[in-house]
């Protein structure tokens, strides 16, 4: 778990410079091909019914074109630090459209773990906002769409993950994933100037294709099977204070007051809505727990 949180660190990083050279969407789509072409090679996403394959083309919609397109653009237009402490949210996310659904039980703990958490991102944003950082702003609110998109992905894909191959159900949605992200990045890719694109760009894409996306989603899906949720739910924060550690060395990234304060608002709520509820208590259930 520690690999996979210092894999999704390093992607904030590496991501953010290479997006110096690449535009936002252009890496987006190129970092979703490349993954889905290795994923293809390691774990071939075949052999669905008519029905899977269509509710894994929304699956596509949502946990690779959504999340990718929105997460990769608002992490350009904000800081590191900032977009890992607002990826934290997911869980947040995923257990409101879980208790939407009545999949979940709402109890007055996670009311209130909800609560404080979605009160942090809104601090998060409204500071970027106050220090008159319009971009950083449009940022956040972009990391956050990203963060709704992948908790819904997360829930209403879980009974077919469950039933079929999690890795096969992956490589089709990446495969599906670049195909509906090019009509979208067509236009940032035609404006590429290629040639002009430093090696030390492309080193930057193989390393996120290579780490943090296939690499850190194939030993995510083999710790899941080993860890205990509240092992999972702890590793939550070891993202954030890495990449914030990073982002400091190798961006010259200042922490603001109000962002150590917001951090810490979502750090707890996160922590209120992790405990189990009394009913399943026991269970050893276990929360996917995937980073962007």
């Amino acid at each position: 778990m520690f690999s996979v949180s210092a894999l999704f660190s390093i992607n904030y990083i590496v991501s953010k410079l290479a997006m110096h050279e690449f535009a936002p969407l252009s890496f987006a789509w190129l970092r979703v091909f490349g993954a889905a072409i290795l994923l293809n090679l390691i774990v071939p996403g075949i052999g669905f019914t008519r029905a899977d394959a269509w509710r894994i083309a929304l699956f596509a919609l949502l946990g690779v074109v959504l999340n990718q397109t929105l997460f990769l653009t608002g992490l350009s237009l904000t800081t590191a630090h900032v977009a890992s402490i607002l990826i934290t949210t997911i869980p947040i996310f995923t257990l409101l459209v879980a208790i939407a659904t009545r999949l979940e039980r709402a109890t007055a703990t996670k009311v209130f773990g909800i609560a404080l958490a979605l009160g942090g991102a809104l601090l998060v944003i409204g500071g970027e906002g106050i220090e008159g950082l319009k971009e950083g702003f449009i940022g956040a609110l972009l990391i956050v769409g990203n963060c709704l998109a992948y908790g819904i992905y997360l829930v209403i894909s879980k009974p077919v993950v469950t039933r079929l191959s999690a890795g096969r159900v992956v490589s089709r949605m990446f495969a599906a994933g670049a195909i509906m992200m090019l009509p979208i990045s067509l236009p940032a890719l035609s404006r590429e100037h290629w040639s002009e694109i430093p090696r030390n760009a492309w080193i930057g894409l193989a390393i996120v294709i290579i780490g943090p996306t296939v690499a850190a989603y194939l030993i995510n899906a083999w710790t899941l099977k080993f860890a205990e949720s509240s092992l999972v739910a702890a590793y939550t924060y070891v993202q954030p204070v890495l990449t914030t550690i990073l982002a400091w060395i190798f961006l010259g990234e200042q922490v603001r007051p109000i962002i150590g304060l917001a951090a810490l608002m979502i750090f707890s709520g996160v922590a209120l809505t992790a405990s189990p509820s009394p009913r399943s208590r026991g269970e050893g259930g276990r929360r996917p727990d995937e980073g962007p």
